[in-house]
């Protein structure tokens, strides 16, 4: 099964990999794909378990205004 035999170590978590609030942590660049159909990028703000705060950031990194992104909203977040 999974884990099992000689190539389990390629299987296993990457080392400094980040749990939800290390991923989400406020000033995290995250880029996010929205089902509204825009995708967004710029830094976390906050969130909760209504959805996500971000300082928007144009393509070239200038500010573009914040936005909130329920939950519901959100297909994807990258992050790195």
């Amino acid at each position: 099964m999974g884990g099992e035999g000689a190539d389990a170590g390629s299987h296993r978590i990457r080392e400094g990999a980040p749990d939800i609030r290390g991923f989400l942590e406020r000033g995290s660049f995250v880029s996010v794909a929205a089902r509204i159909g825009n995708d967004v990028s710029g830094y976390v703000c906050d969130w909760d378990g209504n959805g996500l705060l971000l300082d928007v950031r144009d393509p070239g990194g200038d500010p573009a205004g914040y936005e909130f992104l329920p939950w519901s909203s959100v297909e994807r977040i990258s992050a790195g």
